[in-house]
């Protein structure tokens, strides 16, 4: 009972880690929030992120962390499953088109992905859907309210974005 607790919380960490840092993402791409309000999702998502996956998982944001497990064979002489072929028969362009010899992205939203890849479970999926119905109708509600006569344009995008977004996560929480 208690690990099923720690893992439900572990995971709902890992998703509000996960929507901490995209909002974060997406009020430095606005540039209209203020510096209080970037400071505490940075806060947040990194709170959130050491309490989900550790101080590897904040290493790993930082692209400091080790980018393949330590028991896995070396990428080079493994076969690609995806293809069904060894990797020396792989066209060249089937490989350069999917990652690089290097998996670790420059961007480090990208390099979310494997930090939180380790506390993330059903619970973080259930929690991203709430999150980004919630990111929608909040924005909605925002919109709908607006008292000027021309509302932003970015409160239509996030309406859409988090409805979506939430009916996309949904059949992951049935899985």
């Amino acid at each position: 009972m208690r690990s099923d607790l720690a893992r439900a919380a572990r995971g709902i960490l890992a998703a509000v880690s996960l929507l901490s840092f995209v909002a974060l993402f997406l009020a430095l791409q606005a540039r209209v929030t203020s510096p209080a309000v970037l400071g505490g999702l940075a806060a947040l998502g990194t709170a959130t992120l050491l309490a989900a996956a550790g101080r590897s998982g904040v290493r790993r944001l930082l692209g400091r962390g080790e980018s393949t497990p330590a028991n896995s064979e070396d990428p080079d002489t493994e076969s690609d499953a995806w293809l069904d072929e060894p990797a020396d028969d792989t066209p060249w362009t089937d490989r350069s088109d999917r990652a690089r010899g290097d998996s670790e992205p420059d961007w480090p939203l990208a390099r979310l992905e494997p930090a939180l890849d380790d506390a993330w479970n059903r619970w973080s999926d259930a929690a991203l859907t709430v999150g980004l119905a919630a990111l929608g109708v909040g924005s909605l509600v925002v919109l709908a309210t607006y008292p000027g006569d021309d509302p932003p344009l970015g409160l239509l995008v996030l309406v859409a974005f988090g409805f979506n977004g939430a009916l996309v996560t949904l059949p992951f929480v049935f899985k």
